[in-house]
């Protein structure tokens, strides 16, 4: 039937888009629709919306659960220690994004059907049977695997009063739930314009450090050899003034030549500018020096993002954090940092770095006039503590309360984005942790990080 058809290729190309834009995700290929006569997947992971009113049908993704994992960024392999976990994920992002997607598609459906009443999404996994309705199903075919989009219509007309009964139960499900929704929707949307900006950030760090690592190599050993060429020049001027003082010594014929040789090499000062060569020299493998750390930095960014949660020192991830970030500080501030000896906890360093990096932005423009950041780090048996304070403006007691709110800033119009506070929040939740604020109008803001010791490290302490 065209209808379903048409309908099917358009829930496919806006979850195609849809994915792309909340993911990063290549563009996927779009299969042609083909039609049968109920839902026939193999998929293991199913995630589903119906809508009910002058007619009946349902919307639905499927795909297998690794490929879900895979798409949403969980890079490691699902099994039983972990499967829970991850399918916890699934539920709330693929949930979210099949929201986004009906929300579009079903605008063209209405034009058609009126007074359609859409389901909170429903989740499967593994096998399931449908009853037979009209449907179109089409493959997207990405990177990670397949995807396979479903679409049902059913165009037998529901009895008005049971259309009307189930319509207003449906509302009532649906209105708990999104008060309920409600409550996360923000703090989701910031974690998908963090997503997304995780994802092309580790992409150009790790284009970049491969860019600079290879020419970098390359100065670095003429670097070494030059150094060495110089002590040979060195080595033969000193022979040179030895071998004019031993002819001068032996022999009074052409002293005067001689002489004059010594004369023109005093003039041109070989001396300092053998000294200054080996300054120049030193300075500019210092300077190289710096430019592996920071290619480092980056390598290791990226490298962690891409693998998700690992052990880590979170001590490394402030002085890394510190180094990428040491440009963007104003002159005016002076950042001091005392970091005790810390244990590992497991996480993601690309996303507590950006956390901390926010932080330590926050705190130096809170301090126009200048001032100094104070970075420490201390931990106990359960806890590790990343604390920033500043000089700065301070934060009004009514602003508090809301400083982790997306897109709630106290900054001029069109100099913050009101994400950073709000991202960071969401990454330390996700991570077990927590973030919190003190401050003082004028006296300046404490913020505290934590995030919990990693276990086995704990133990063999």
């Amino acid at each position: 039937m065209e209808i379903v058809n048409t309908h099917t290729e358009l829930f496919a190309d806006v979850a195609a888009r849809t994915l792309g834009e909340m993911f990063g995700i290549s563009q996927p290929t779009v299969r042609s629709v083909t039609e049968t006569d109920s839902v026939n997947t193999d998929k293991t992971f199913i995630v589903s919306i119906y809508y009910t009113g002058s007619v009946y049908g349902e919307y639905l993704l499927a795909m297998d659960e690794q490929t879900a994992a895979n798409v949403i960024g969980i890079c490691e392999q699902i099994s039983d220690d972990n499967r829970d976990a991850i399918r916890e994920d699934l539920c709330d992002a693929m949930s979210e994004t099949l929201n986004t997607i009906v929300g579009e598609s079903i605008v063209t459906l209405q034009q058609t059907y009126t007074k359609l009443t859409i389901t909170s999404p429903r989740i499967y996994f593994g096998a399931i049977r449908y009853p037979k309705f009209r449907t179109g199903r089409c493959v997207l075919e990405t990177e990670h695997g397949p995807i396979e989009c479903h679409f049902c219509l059913d165009l037998m007309r529901l009895d008005l009063a049971a259309s009307y009964s189930q319509a207003m139960d449906s509302l009532i499900e649906v209105n708990a739930k999104l008060k309920e929704a409600n409550e996360h929707l923000a703090e989701q949307q910031a974690q998908l314009v963090h997503s997304a900006k995780m994802a092309s950030v580790g992409l150009l760090a790790s284009g970049v450090a491969h860019e600079i690592n290879s020419p970098l190599f390359f100065v670095d050993a003429n670097l070494t050899t030059l150094n060495d060429y110089i002590e040979v020049i060195e080595s033969t001027l000193q022979l040179y003034e030895s071998l004019c003082a031993t002819l001068i010594k032996q022999s009074n014929a052409g002293n005067d030549v001689i002489k004059g040789m010594q004369l023109e090499a005093q003039t041109q000062d070989m001396g300092f500018v053998i000294d200054d060569t080996k300054e120049l020299v030193k300075e500019t493998r210092d300077g190289v020096t710096r430019i592996k750390g920071i290619v480092q930095g980056l390598k290791d960014f990226s490298h962690v993002d891409r693998c998700g949660h690992v052990v880590t020192n979170v001590k490394d991830i402030v002085v890394n954090t510190l180094q990428l970030i040491s440009s963007q500080l104003p002159d005016v501030c002076d950042v001091q940092c005392q970091l005790d000896d810390l244990p590992s906890t497991v996480c993601n360093a690309g996303e507590v770095g950006q956390a901390i990096a926010g932080v330590v932005l926050n705190a130096s423009q809170a301090m126009p006039a200048g001032g100094t950041v104070r970075l420490s780090a201390t931990a106990d048996d359960t806890t590790i503590s990343v604390i920033v304070e500043d000089e700065g403006v301070g934060i009004p007691p009514e602003d508090i309360e809301h400083i982790f709110e997306p897109f709630f800033t106290t900054k001029q119009v069109g100099e913050g984005t009101g994400l950073g506070l709000s991202i960071a929040y969401g990454i330390f939740e996700k991570h077990m942790g927590s973030i919190s604020i003190e401050s003082q109008v004028d006296l300046g803001t404490k913020v505290t990080m934590r995030l919990p010791v990693h276990q086995k490290t704990a133990a063999c302490e």
